[in-house]
């Protein structure tokens, strides 16, 4: 999609990529830092929605809604590819590949989305806060085989309480909880995995859902 047209552009932290009800005529690609979409609930309270990470697509519903039900904003300092829409639209229909893994990659946004709503409804704090960790790692790809790898969290314990429905307070206890069970080392937003995976454990955690590898290839196409 970078062969295609497009305006770089930085964001600070905590800037508006997409602001909710805008229309949108442009899809980006996040080339450096980290993004979260948002929603409130008209009264002053927000809820973190998703994640974006470097190579992440955004804005793929702009192909085809008029307006952005959720604002999108910068996690730390960002820089972005801002492709028109229009571009986008013409690869798409010109490279039936490019629709197939731009499709791809919107199902597996579904897939993390139903994930958090189960995170959400389903686990205890503690398991809701381990099961965060654990996914951020492995989308971020910051760990090897069962290494104690590490990486830096670029959200505060209010920002990790957002998107796990918890308050600061919540968080912070289960993170202390975390590090008295041996699990994880952290010193202000750097996270050590002390074990991969009595971490997984606790969250019950399996990358199944990211689908890893697994992606139908397009008729016709070799995957590369």
């Amino acid at each position: 999609m970078l062969n295609l047209p497009f305006t770089r552009k930085t964001f600070m932290a905590s800037g508006y990529l997409v602001r909710q009800g805008d229309r949108c005529d442009t899809v980006s690609v996040l080339l450096d830092g980290y993004c979260y979409g948002q929603k409130d609930d008209g009264e002053g309270n927000c809820q973190i929605v998703s994640l974006a990470i470097p190579n992440d697509v955004i804005g793929l519903e702009h192909l085809y809604l008029q307006t952005t039900d959720h604002n999108v904003r910068a996690l730390t300092t960002v820089d972005v590819a801002m492709i028109p829409l229009s571009a986008v639209q013409q690869l798409s229909a010109s490279r039936p590949a490019v629709a197939h893994a731009l499709g791809i990659h919107q199902a597996i946004n579904h897939a993390i989305a139903r994930e958090w709503i189960v995170n959400i409804g389903a686990r205890d704090g503690l398991r809701r806060v381990a099961h965060f960790l654990c996914e951020f790692a492995v989308r971020c790809d910051a760990w090897r085989g069962d290494t104690a790898a590490g990486y830096e969290l670029p959200m505060s314990q209010e920002q990790i309480g957002q998107a796990t429905g918890l308050t600061a307070v919540h968080v912070n206890r289960m993170l202390k909880t975390l590090h008295a069970a041996g699990l994880i080392e952290r010193s202000w937003r750097n996270v050590v995995f002390s074990n991969w995976e009595g971490l997984r454990d606790v969250a019950c955690f399996s990358s199944d859902y990211l689908h890893p590898g697994r992606q139908v290839p397009a008729p016709g196409y070799r995957t590369v």
